[in-house]
């Protein structure tokens, strides 16, 4: 089975439903369908008092290790030290390719490239489990060519330095969904939820909500029997546009195709899972 990927930074369950959340005020409602009858909610808190942050968050995404128990605390942003150790022992690519899988991460490198963000300390958790495991990303050429997309999905912002015209999230959706036929596991990732969030910026929560659900709308619809598209978070924000700081709500595990899931309790379920439905 072939799975998308999508992580988005910052996109808890809304307590109040999601009919009646400011999803449904801001997405289309195709998109709220999706999670109505395809999502569970997932825990992301990981047994840890406080905020749920970034780089534990992900990290237990993407290696099924909880790094916040074991630091006995959340760490937000880039990963430290310790986390990128944990990264480089166990994480769902190098566990994909080992075991004869193809991976893809979808996400355009425009800006900077692997070295300089490495050189920088900016490396992300994904970007960090990429150069160990790929030990290459996509780059401008492979953005041009439709082989890969940015992370605002439209390419917003790269047309005065980069000569990017910008296009719609359901083209985007098409070029993620070209890439992951070429993959047994493809992962994008969107944090501008996540900036929103922070920034309690109701235009910020509309266009970049807005161009979300579009994105996974087309993604939906272009979807065949033999690929699961998948959606989570590493904790939650967006969803309570009063406080922009993370939450303590569980976060979404949705999933489209021809599949129940079971056994998943925790984003920390979520690596095992993802290695049980594409190795099989």
């Amino acid at each position: 089975m072939k799975m998308i990927f999508i992580m988005v930074d910052g996109f808890g369950v809304p307590p109040e439903g999601w009919s009646n959340s400011i999803y449904s005020k801001y997405c289309d409602k195709k998109f709220i369908r999706l999670f109505k009858e395809y999502s569970i909610p997932v825990d992301a808190c990981l047994g840890v008092q406080g905020l749920p942050q970034s780089a534990t968050g992900q990290c237990a995404l993407f290696t099924g290790i909880n790094a916040a128990e074991r630091l006995g605390r959340h760490v937000q942003g880039f990963p430290s030290p310790s986390i990128v150790s944990i990264i480089r022992e166990r994480n769902i690519f190098s566990t994909l390719t080992a075991a004869g899988k193809k991976v893809s991460f979808a996400n355009a490198y425009v800006m900077k490239t692997l070295e300089k963000l490495k050189n920088s300390g900016m490396m992300s958790v994904t970007s960090v489990m990429t150069e160990h495991a790929l030990g290459q990303v996509l780059m401008r050429d492979d953005l041009a060519d439709g082989k890969a997309v940015f992370q605002n999905i439209t390419r917003e912002g790269l047309a005065a330095d980069y000569g990017f015209s910008e296009i719609s999230p359901s083209l985007a959706a098409e070029h993620l969904a070209a890439i992951s036929d070429k993959n047994d596991f493809t992962l994008f990732e969107y944090f501008m939820t996540d900036r929103a969030g922070h920034k309690r910026n109701a235009v910020m929560l509309k266009k970049y909500l807005g161009e979300l659900s579009e994105f996974v709308v087309r993604l939906s619809e272009i979807n065949n029997d033999e690929k699961l598209l998948v959606l989570t978070s590493d904790h939650g924000n967006c969803e309570d546009d009063s406080s922009g700081v993370h939450t303590l709500n569980p976060v979404p595990l949705m999933i489209y195709g021809d599949h129940k899931v079971t056994g998943v309790k925790s984003i920390l379920d979520i690596y095992d899972w993802i290695v049980s439905e594409i190795c099989g």
